[in-house]
Formats: structure tokens, C-alpha cells, sequence
């Protein structure tokens, strides 16, 4: 009896070491996966074509039009983020223009590539990829805990 409440005493306290280990590497392949997309930009690049190509209904030409674009706006901001780490370690002393300065290159990229969008999606395709543009540059926002989101609405109406 008293072999077989032991035994189940530590089947269940194996249970529980099991279950916190999960939780650990489930966090640590999100970042994997999100050093990956920086190294690489081309697979980020096909899948946010194929999610547009899904969600605005994109002939071919289009979802590769808007590939190149992504491929486009990310190799940008990889070439910014890169700079701005080589002015970081020379001059830590002005961060602040710096990080002024790498935030209006980001806008720059930011308008070149909705310009590009609306060359390429007709305009009930673009106003419906500008709507979920916003949105996800919202809960973007909120992943990262921006207090002052200027994404934000006024949802007083609703």
C-alpha cells in the first residue's frame, strides 16, 4: 500500500515538471523564429503575400508585386536597423537624434510602401488592407505595451 501511494505521489509531482518545461520552450522558439525572419527576409516576405493574397482575394501578379514590395520594405529596415547599431556603439551620446532621426526613416519606409500598395491593389483591395494595416499596427503596438498608442481610435460611438 504504501508502495503504491509513492508511486503515485511522484507520477504526479512528474506531471508538473513536465508541464513547466513546455511553457519555456514555447517563448524561447518565438524569438528563433523572429531572428530568423530578420536574417532572412524572404520567407516573412511570401508569407505576408500569401495571408494578403487570401484576405483581399490578389490575382497572381499582384501577390508578387506585393512580395517584392515586402522584400523591399524589409531590406530597408534591416539596412536602417544596422546604421542605427553602427551610430549607437560610435556615439552613445546622441541617441536621442539618432533614434529621432531612425524614427522618420521608419516613416519614410513606412509611406514608401503603402504608396507602393496603392499602385498595386485596386481601391476596395486597398481601403480593406488599410484597415487591417491599422489594426495590426495596433496590437503591435499593445504587444510591445506602448502606453500612448497613436494608432488609437476613439471608440466612445461603439
Amino acid at each position: 500500500m504504501k508502495n503504491i501511494s509513492l508511486l503515485l505521489v511522484m507520477l504526479f509531482l512528474s506531471f508538473g515538471a513536465f508541464a513547466q518545461v513546455d511553457k519555456n520552450k514555447g517563448k524561447a522558439k518565438g524569438h528563433e523564429k523572429q531572428a530568423m525572419m530578420m536574417n532572412d527576409p524572404e520567407p516573412h516576405a511570401m508569407m505576408y503575400a500569401d495571408k494578403m493574397a487570401t484576405r483581399l482575394s490578389l490575382n497572381a501578379e499582384q501577390k508578387e508585386n506585393i512580395k517584392k514590395a515586402q522584400m523591399k520594405r524589409l531590406e530597408a529596415q534591416k539596412e536602417l536597423m544596422a546604421d542605427h547599431m553602427e551610430d549607437m556603439a560610435d556615439d552613445p551620446e546622441d541617441m536621442a537624434d539618432e533614434r529621432a532621426n531612425m524614427n522618420k526613416q521608419k516613416m519614410k519606409i513606412q509611406a514608401d510602401f503603402k504608396e507602393e500598395m496603392k499602385e498595386i491593389l485596386n481601391e476596395s483591395q486597398y481601403a480593406k488592407w488599410e484597415v487591417m494595416h491599422e489594426r495590426e499596427m495596433k496590437m503591435q503596438g499593445k504587444k510591445k505595451g506602448y502606453k500612448n498608442d497613436k494608432t488609437k481610435k476613439d471608440d466612445s460611438n461603439w
